[in-house]
């Protein structure tokens, strides 16, 4: 911000929508951001073929291929990753695909098929290879072999799935353990006669059951399977009695090395294979490791909004942070029925996101409101991917805003002359030469799902379950030849949820942590009635949905109009204390220090909300998440309740008191202030009086009082009239709980 004396207005209206496809988001503006979405993908991709390719990423600010890191074997944050065999083109496959490019996905197999081969002297991470290479391969085989996908290749002999083989073939040799825990790294080559390392983190060693059980069924090998089902379950019978695993195990003695367990790194996954293992293998004992790990989280990492770290024994707190990898959680708990709890997660790392414009690495949510302990964003998927199921699930328009807002951010921040880079730190805009290749197998894909809403995978009955590297998977009976069905079995039209019957829907829900309605929505006619008529979504095979619907509103001036049933609700605008959205951080942000050039205008709503402001992050972030500003995007009326934010820029942030239901402050300086317009009493109208609702995120309860709107001065511009008697007028209406003085 610049221009202390400057006042500025951020006039934010929750507006009303509907369960269809979004009011507010009309198709052709899905299909604006859909089609900005794919551009992003094709800007990486082609500037990795022409660069990078046969290498495995493309450095995308000094546009050189990457590979491995021969000369130092010890550098693992590269060698785990990348092991010379093309990872970009294998871990973009089915993006290809799922992106209706059939030529360019028939291209790639054929570079696949030419460049990609296994025996080299790669000492890779067991896990990273598998969910990237090997679940690319096994993604891209069924999309060119499935007649129902549409993307069929003529000729294609299942090289993808041979080439599967021999790599799992490579990995086998890190399951040759005591225990039956995988090692976490392994020589492609030579196997692991000379790994001395044995210790592996849980997620690692535990979320290989997907691609390694897929593999199996579709080459009648059971192996594979065997091998990925025996370290799971290895790992989870050494849980703890508080039925919590740790973070990290030694694979030949089996014993904890790490003794804090939480949702995030480290552990992530392996709830996340427990659920989805089952879901895809119809195998029960995975749901029985998933409830009781589930029930476990509730019981004792969950504090709150935040989900802690804590000592896997004793179950008392060791850490204050949370980290970006555990973002994925609340897509895992749409996927388990959690709606209201998923709805929960998710905002936190909303709130995270709107301060930053990224996402941190690590964030203490207990030092200075929010303090980063580690600031860089590597262009991670887990926070898209729970906002694209949040969407699929309950239809609410606020996670189109969600995920405009975040392409907004990455263009403007993170993209650079031959693809997207890393961010150093969120609260800078220096970057790091590095673009991951699950920035374009899953940050650009779940973008690019959430906007395109015909794709076939949003389709009820897809039958896909999305991989932890987000390559879509799934078993049936038309991608099996009969000889390879011998002694597998098989689950035909599994589904991607389990279905519920109507009575078992209650026994999902949290009570503790059901909805709560605003007062704005309470005094909305036929609110109770119409949210009972959408709460449960009766599709055509008769299966019930939990969901949080929006739910259809009022009629104004002849118009039907809609709201968000989220940001219509109050603790939407402040986290229990947890978070309060408005704080940037008490640090200095440093001026620019690359010289990347960054597009002014990348997207729909660009112009409304910037990420950059003189090369840092701006003091000004729109928290609403329906911006009325771009003409063509709102094609339904204001609804009744009109709420106004006004921010004032300062260096540095007024303190506030609490006396009873009453807030002190000697300013506003650095708050944002959230008014709303209060009824008259007439039948549908509004009146002449606003009121404070929020400073600073804190809950307004009584009345404000502050010595000056400001400490330094302001331009009205007649906005603000403070009169002799102390009172305050907010163009010319009387706000009635605030006095200066």
């Amino acid at each position: 911000m610049t221009g202390m004396n400057t006042f500025i207005v951020l006039a934010c209206v929750i507006l009303c929508w509907t369960v269809p496809e979004a009011v507010a988001f009309p198709k052709q503006h899905l299909d604006k951001l859909r089609e900005e979405t794919r551009e992003a993908f094709y800007h990486g991709w082609n500037h990795y073929l022409r660069y990078g390719f046969p290498e495995d990423e493309i450095a995308p600010i000094s546009c050189m291929g990457r590979g491995s890191d021969r000369a130092n074997p010890n550098n693992i944050g590269i060698n785990d990753v990348l092991g010379d065999y093309s990872l970009t083109l294998v871990d973009s496959l089915d993006t290809l695909a799922m992106m209706d490019d059939q030529a360019g996905f028939e291209s790639a197999v054929k570079k696949v098929e030419r460049f990609v081969q296994f025996d080299l002297p790669s000492r890779v991470q067991v896990f990273e290879t598998t969910i990237r290479m090997l679940g690319g391969l096994l993604s891209g085989h069924i999309y060119a072999t499935s007649d129902s996908l549409g993307h069929k290749i003529k000729g294609y002999d299942g090289s993808l799935l041979a080439l599967a083989v021999d790599l799992a073939n490579r990995l086998l040799p890190a399951f040759d353990t005591p225990t039956g825990i995988p090692l976490a790294r392994v020589n492609l080559r030579y196997g692991n006669k000379n790994e001395n390392i044995t210790e592996t983190c849980t997620a690692g060693a535990a979320s290989l059951v997907l691609e390694f059980a897929t593999l199996s069924r579709l080459t009648g090998d059971d192996k594979y399977e065997k091998a990925a089902r025996k370290a799971f379950f290895a790992v989870w019978d050494r849980r703890t009695t508080l039925n919590i695993v740790g973070s990290a195990v030694d694979a030949v003695t089996g014993l904890w090395l790490s003794a804090y367990s939480g949702i995030g790194a480290s552990v992530d996954s392996f709830f996340e294979y427990a659920l989805k293992s089952y879901i895809l293998l119809d195998d029960e004992s995975f749901l029985d490791v998933f409830a009781k790990s589930y029930a476990a989280i509730k019981e004792n990492i969950l504090d709150g909004w935040i989900y802690r770290n804590i000592h896997i024994v004793t179950g008392s707190p060791v850490t204050s942070w949370i980290d970006a990898l555990a973002a994925f959680f609340p897509g895992l708990q749409v996927l388990a029925g959690d709606i209201n709890a998923a709805v929960r997660s998710h905002l936190v790392y909303y709130h995270i996101w709107m301060t930053y414009a990224g996402l941190p690495e690590r964030w203490n949510y207990a030092v200075n409101q929010g303090s980063i302990e580690l600031g860089w964003y590597g262009l991670r998927p887990e926070f898209v991917e729970s906002n694209y199921f949040l969407y699929r699930a309950t239809k609410d328009p606020f996670y189109l805003h969600v995920g405009a807002q975040i392409l907004s951010d990455i263009q403007a921040r993170c993209r650079t002359r031959c693809g997207y880079a890393a961010l150093h730190d969120v609260r800078t805009n220096e970057l790091e030469d590095r673009m991951e290749s699950f920035f374009l197998s899953e940050t650009i894909k779940y973008l690019y799902l959430l906007f395109d809403v015909d794709n076939p995978l949003n389709k009820d009955g897809s039958n896909f379950v999305f991989s932890t590297e987000a390559h879509p998977l799934r078993i049936d009976m038309d991608l099996l030849q009969p000889e390879q069905q011998k002694g597998v079995k098989l689950r035909p039209g599994s589904t991607l949820i389990p279905r519920q019957g109507e009575d078992e829907v209650e026994d999902i829900e949290d009570k503790d942590l059901a909805l709560e309605y605003s007062p704005f929505i309470n005094d909305e006619p036929d609110f109770d009635s119409s949210l009972e008529n959408d709460f449960h979504d009766d599709d055509e095979r008769g299966s019930i949905r939990d969901q949080v619907a929006s739910s259809t509103c009022q009629n104004v001036n002849g118009y039907k109009s809609f709201y968000s049933f989220i940001t219509s609700w109050g603790e939407f605008y402040h986290l229990n204390g947890i978070y309060n959205f408005t704080r940037i951080s008490d640090e200095v942000f440093p001026p620019l220090r690359n010289t990347t050039k960054f597009p002014s205008q990348t997207s729909l709503y660009s112009s409304n909300i910037s990420p950059l402001e003189n090369g840092t992050i701006p003091a000004r972030r729109a928290i609403i998440d329906l911006p009325p500003t771009h003409p063509e995007a709102v094609s339904v009326p204001l609804r009744s309740f009109p709420i106004l934010e006004l921010f004032f820029p300062a260096e540095s942030r007024s303190r506030i008191w609490q006396r009873g239901k009453d807030l002190e402050a000697p300013s506003f300086d650095g708050h944002r202030v959230r008014f709303s317009k209060q009824r008259d009493g007439s039948e549908g109208g509004l009146g002449g009086r606003m009121k404070i609702l929020t400073v600073g995120g804190i809950k307004v309860l009584g009345n404000v009082k502050v010595r000056s709107l400001m400490s330094r001065g302001m331009h009205e511009q007649d906005i603000l009239e403070v009169l002799r008697d102390g009172r305050v007028r907010l163009r010319g209406e009387d706000v009635v709980n605030l006095r200066v003085g």
